[in-house]
């Protein structure tokens, strides 16, 4: 018995033992890249925070590339609307080729940094390259009559539009051979919030008041058809914006070019309210959500 009772304590002492207590779960998830946690990474994406600083460096100069294509589209608009210009074909071609260069950007913003969206800049920019560079040189050769109207700065519109295009291809180029910052993870701003979501939609809503502007001077000008070569050698006149100011009852003042660019601001500052509104709904959205 006593020989049989030492063999089961054997048996017994060879049997794995209970682990006294369950292992423990770390009390918070890993970290990723952005060195906080994946629920806190979310929380910090809708308050405003950039995945790195590349991608906010990248969104706020894709913002400002924008402003300078709105800031060019303004001055065309301007000597036309003020002065009573009537568009041109190659001028329309010349606008609707730096809107469609503000495309790229406003897709980095929206969905993300990406090769495509450079391209479809610098594609646009070619367009408008041609446009402004065949404007250049009919003005040259003298078949093209330059109203004086048409000079901001001592320079034609025509070459501000030319060197907009060319500054565009060679950022893109540069960007595409030169940095990696489209090669990042970003979801783009529409999963997003933050100042940079608020002026992206100002941008846009700005942009898309100009586009509708001439797509209205266009079908009151020209109607279907294409607009005037060469309108200024016709003496065609255009809409033109004027406001006056009565002093004494008896002076009268035109502003032409100063009230139109205040109309303009105005349009600026309306997207401006439009980009708060829009983006603090989505940041309501995705808190629910």
């Amino acid at each position: 018995m006593s020989g049989l009772q030492g063999m089961m304590s054997k048996e017994k002492s060879a049997l794995p033992k209970k682990p006294s207590s369950a292992p423990k779960m770390p009390s918070s998830m890993p970290k990723g890249p952005g060195g906080a946690s994946g629920s806190s990474s979310s929380a910090d994406s809708s308050q405003g925070s950039e995945p790195t600083p590349a991608v906010g460096a990248a969104r706020w100069l894709n913002i400002i590339a924008v402003l300078v294509i709105i800031t060019v589209v303004t001055g065309s608009l301007v000597q036309q609307f003020g002065y009573g210009q009537p568009p041109c074909a190659l001028c329309i071609v010349e606008r609707s080729a730096l809107v469609g260069m503000a495309i790229g950007p406003i897709m980095n913003l929206l969905m993300g940094l990406s090769p495509k969206h450079y391209a479809i800049t610098i594609i646009a920019a070619l367009v408008g390259s041609a446009a402004s560079g065949m404007q250049a040189i009919s003005s040259a050769e003298g078949t093209l009559v330059l109203d004086p109207n048409d000079i901001v700065m001592g320079i034609p519109l025509y070459y501000w539009a030319l060197g907009i295009c060319i500054a565009g291809i060679l950022a893109c180029a540069f960007i595409l051979l030169w940095t990696s910052s489209y090669e990042t993870d970003d979801e783009g701003l529409l999963h997003h919030g933050g100042p940079a979501r608020v002026a992206t939609f100002t941008v846009i809503g700005w942009l898309f008041s100009y586009v509708c502007l001439t797509i209205w001077q266009v079908l009151v000008n020209c109607g279907v058809s294409m607009c005037p070569a060469n309108p200024a050698s016709t003496g065609a006149q255009s809409v033109q914006f004027t406001f006056s100011v009565t002093r004494n009852g008896t002076e009268t003042t035109i502003i032409s070019i100063p009230g139109f660019i205040t109309v303009l601001l105005a349009l600026g500052l309306l997207s401006l309210l439009f980009g708060i509104i829009l983006n603090r709904r989505m940041s309501k959205a995705e808190d629910k959500s």
